[in-house]
């Protein structure tokens, strides 16, 4: 069984506040849940799991739920992997401009804009992984597992 995830990487620790800007909603915390539960299929509706350190931050959204990224202020990266859809998504922005965004879907390349960070060779998880551990600065391909995420509710 492959990933089905979808999630937004910011190369540094935001606020409450920042992240309801960034998403153009507010949060409500609910309760601590693990790696399992944040990447679970089956999560709740409407909600966001976040892991952060003093470097960065991880948002593991709903799949299929797409942001827009473009008034961000700090490097940021969306991506989705689906493996049950065979459809892959990675957005870059730097500094609220997109610098890259490639799209697959069943094979077939969507969108290809900008150059670098990704191409079609690449393993999309397996980059993500790489941004992940790059932002949060931690080995988290190897660590993941024992993570606490927070998850909070969407309003």
């Amino acid at each position: 069984m492959g990933f089905n995830i979808a999630g937004i990487i910011v190369n540094k620790k935001i606020s409450d506040t920042d992240i309801e800007t960034l998403l153009k909603l507010k949060i409500k915390f609910l309760k601590e849940v693990d790696f399992e539960d944040a990447t679970s299929s089956f999560k709740d509706e409407n909600t966001v799991d976040i892991l952060q350190t003093e470097t960065g931050t991880l948002l593991i959204t709903e799949l299929g739920q797409m942001y827009d990224l473009d008034d961000s202020l700090h490097d940021s990266i969306q991506f989705m992997v689906s493996d049950i859809s065979d459809t892959y998504y990675f957005e870059k922005f730097s500094k609220g401009q997109l610098v890259r965004k490639f799209i697959t879907t069943q094979g077939e390349t969507a969108e290809d804009v900008g150059e670098g960070h990704i191409s079609e060779e690449d393993d999309l998880m397996e980059k993500v992984w790489e941004y992940i551990d790059t932002y949060l600065q931690n080995d988290f391909t190897n660590t993941m597992q024992d993570q606490t995420f927070k998850r909070y509710e969407l309003e």
